[in-house]
C-alpha cells in the first residue's frame, strides 16, 4: 500500500473514533428512597431492583457484684456489622454481611436467594441454620442482652449449606443441608467432614389481633467438624465481659454424630408475651463408648409497659421488632428470664458443669433504631463448672452481674 493509502486509512479510522455512535436507547430511572420503620431502602421504580443496608452498633459493659477471679468488670464492643441486602431482577436476593467487632473480622450472611417462586426460596451459600426461635432471631430484636444458655453452647450457628423455605398463612418451614462454618483460620491438614441436616417447622394454629400462640420443633443431624471425631460444649453466663466459658465439657472423642432436638411455645396477649424453649442434645459414640446426652431450656415473659407488640413474621417463623407508637417517649419493656443448661452426664463420666440463670431486664426504645437495655442477673452454678481455668474459678458458687447495652442500628 503506497503512502497515499495509507494515509486515507489513517484519516478514515481517526473519523470513526470521533464521531458518536448512536447506541441502542435504554431506560434510565432515578428510583426512590423510602425510610420504613427507621430502615432506609433505595427501590428502582419498577420494583425490580431494591438495596438496604444493615448496619449495627452493639456497646455494653457489666458488673460482677463478687471478685470472681477473670470474670472482671469491663466494656466491650459486642457487635459492629455492616451488610448490604440487594434484590436484582426482582427474583434473586444477594446479601453480604461482616462483623468487625473485638478486632476481628468475621464473615456473617453471606448468601443467594431465588425468591421467584410463590411463598418460598431456595438459598445457597452462609447463613443460620434452622434450630431455635431465639437462635434465629435477629440480635436487633432479642429481648435480652444475650440469649440464653442452651442458645450459646448447642446452637449451630452459621453453616455453608442449601435450604428451602416454604410458608402459608400460619405456618413457615425450613429445610437445610450444610457443611462448614466460613473459619477465619483453616487447619488444612485435617480433613473436614463436618456437616449434617436440619429442618425446623413453626405454626401459629392461634392468630388473631389480640392472641398468637407460635408452636416449633426442630431437629438437626451432624457429624464432627473434622476427622478426629470430637465434640466440646461450652457457654458463658450469659455475658461477653470476661469471656469466660465456666460451663463446659473436655473434649469428647470417638463420636459418630450429633443428634439435636428443640421444642419451641410462646403466647402473645396484647403486649404480653411469654416464651420458652427446650434443647436435648445427644451425642452417638464409636466403639462401644457410651453415648452422652446433654440438656437445657429458658422461659421467659415479657411486658410492653406502652403498649407495643412483636409482630409475628411468617417468611421466617419468628417475631419481628417493636416499632414504638411515639417517638416522644418511646417504648418500655420489662421482662424475666430463667434459664438453664446441663453439660454433665455421670453415665458417660462428662461432668461439664450445670448452670441456672435468673435475669431481670429493662429496655427502652426511644424509636425504632435505638435501644437502652439493663439486666441484673444472678448466676448459679453447679460444683463441676469450673470453667475453662480450674484453678482459679470454684464452682458451686454464684454471682450476680449488671449488664448494659446500647444498640444502635438502620
Amino acid at each position: 500500500m503506497n503512502r497515499k493509502w495509507k494515509g486515507l486509512a489513517v484519516l478514515l479510522f481517526a473519523l470513526l473514533a470521533i464521531v458518536p455512535v448512536q447506541a441502542e436507547e435504554t431506560e434510565v430511572s432515578d428510583g426512590k428512597v423510602k425510610w420504613e420503620n427507621g430502615v432506609i431502602q433505595f427501590i428502582s421504580d419498577d420494583g425490580n431492583f431494591k438495596t438496604r443496608f444493615d448496619v449495627r452498633l452493639f456497646v455494653n459493659g457489666a458488673y460482677f457484684f463478687e471478685n470472681k477471679n477473670e470474670l472482671s468488670n469491663g466494656t466491650h464492643l459486642r457487635k459492629a456489622r455492616f451488610a448490604m441486602k440487594t434484590r436484582v431482577w426482582q427474583n434473586w436476593d444477594i446479601e453480604w454481611d461482616m462483623d468487625i467487632a473485638e478486632g476481628t473480622v468475621e464473615a456473617k450472611d453471606m448468601f443467594v436467594s431465588y425468591v421467584g417462586l410463590r411463598n418460598s426460596h431456595i438459598k445457597l451459600g452462609h447463613f443460620k441454620m434452622p434450630m431455635s426461635l431465639e437462635e434465629l432471631t435477629t440480635s436487633r430484636y432479642i429481648t435480652f442482652i444475650e440469649r440464653s444458655y442452651p442458645m450459646l453452647a448447642f446452637k449451630i450457628d452459621r453453616r455453608t449449606a442449601i435450604e428451602y423455605s416454604r410458608w402459608g398463612k400460619r405456618y413457615n418451614i425450613r429445610a437445610a443441608i450444610f457443611g462448614q462454618t466460613m473459619d477465619n483460620v483453616k487447619n488444612k491438614t485435617i480433613d473436614e467432614t463436618g456437616g449434617g441436616a436440619a429442618v425446623r417447622l413453626a405454626l401459629a394454629p392461634i392468630k388473631t389481633d389480640r392472641f398468637l400462640m407460635h408452636l416449633g420443633a426442630a431437629y438437626v443431624w451432624e457429624n464432627p467438624d473434622d476427622n478426629t471425631k470430637m465434640v466440646q460444649y461450652q457457654s458463658e453466663p450469659e455475658t461477653k465481659i470476661g469471656d469466660v466459658e465456666i460451663i463446659q465439657t473436655p473434649n469428647i472423642p470417638f463420636v459418630d454424630h450429633v443428634n439435636k432436638i428443640g421444642l419451641e411455645l410462646a403466647f402473645q396477649y396484647k403486649n404480653f408475651s411469654i416464651q420458652s424453649e427446650i434443647i436435648d442434645n445427644k451425642i452417638f459414640r464409636m466403639d462401644g463408648y457410651r453415648d452422652v446426652q446433654f440438656g437445657g431450656g429458658y422461659a421467659f415473659v415479657s411486658w410492653v409497659l406502652t403498649g407495643e407488640k412483636r409482630i409475628w413474621d411468617v417468611q421466617q417463623g419468628e417475631f419481628g421488632q417493636i416499632i414504638p407508637k411515639s417517638n416522644k417517649w418511646g417504648a418500655w419493656e420489662i421482662a424475666a428470664r430463667y434459664s438453664h443448661l446441663d453439660l454433665s452426664d455421670t453415665d458417660a463420666g462428662i461432668l461439664g458443669g450445670m448452670g441456672n440463670n435468673y435475669t431481670a431486664a429493662l429496655n427502652w426504645y426511644p424509636n425504632p433504631n435505638i435501644k437502652f437495655q439493663l439486666n441484673y442477673t444472678m448466676a448459679e452454678f453447679s460444683e463441676n463448672a469450673t470453667g475453662k481455668n480450674n484453678n482459679e474459678f470454684i464452682g458451686g458458687d454464684k454471682f450476680a452481674i449488671l449488664h448494659a447495652m446500647i444498640v444502635a442500628f438502620f
